[in-house]
């Protein structure tokens, strides 16, 4: 799903996330912008949300646009870009993992198995939401003995409590992986192809 403005001009762009992956994909793909990292404790918000609004598509979405929201607030002027992503496994989303212990844990079940990532980036200019396009993408792990995810968190030790699922695809957690179906872009965190379209066509935006 995509919502598409008829604004024409920006100042200034603005990714409101910390994550190394979607600055880097921005950063690639030539992109002249500045990164101001939302502060949305994501775990409360998503609790603030009525239960029956919890389907993982619209928490995706909500989560997206309330970081694009925290930053557009303090710089209306800007066009801030705003990505979250979520994963869903057994029918329960899950979260970032709070320790290193926890982070094996959901490795250990996802092990085998298949699981889904939903990624949505968002666009906010002012208090208006100009773009919005989610992507999801299915992916299935190696059944791995103990011993890979021992070497494995040795390896990629920050992606256990940083990254939704423990991992990295672009580095150590490509390991995991016997077959994954969808877009690699979704994958790392932000659906890069819609948003540079979408900055092209209604910003002239060009790398």
């Amino acid at each position: 799903m995509s919502l598409i403005s008829t604004h024409s001009a920006v100042s200034e762009i603005i990714l409101a996330s910390g994550s190394m992956a979607r600055k880097t994909m921005l950063e690639n793909a030539g992109l002249s912008f500045r990164v101001v990292p939302a502060d949305i404790d994501e775990r409360n918000f998503v609790e603030s949300l009525e239960p029956k609004q919890r389907g993982i598509e619209y928490i995706t979405k909500q989560l997206a646009q309330a970081k694009a929201q925290h930053v557009a607030a303090l710089y209306p002027d800007a066009l801030v870009i705003g990505s979250d992503q979520t994963l869903e496994f057994d029918r329960d989303i899950l979260s970032k993992s709070l320790t290193l212990e926890e982070g094996k844990k959901v490795l250990r079940g996802l092990a085998g198995k298949t699981h889904r990532l939903y990624s949505c980036v968002c666009a906010v200019q002012g208090k208006n939401t100009v773009f919005m396009h989610i992507d999801h993408a299915d992916l299935t792990m190696h059944n791995f003995d103990e011993d890979f995810l021992e070497a494995y968190a040795a390896k990629d030790t920050d992606a256990l409590t940083s990254c939704v699922g423990g991992y990295k695809i672009e580095g150590a957690g490509a390991w995991l992986f016997e077959c994954i179906n969808g877009d690699y872009y979704t994958i790392m965190g932000m659906p890069l192809l819609p948003l540079l379209t979408f900055l092209r066509t209604k910003y002239k935006v060009l790398p």
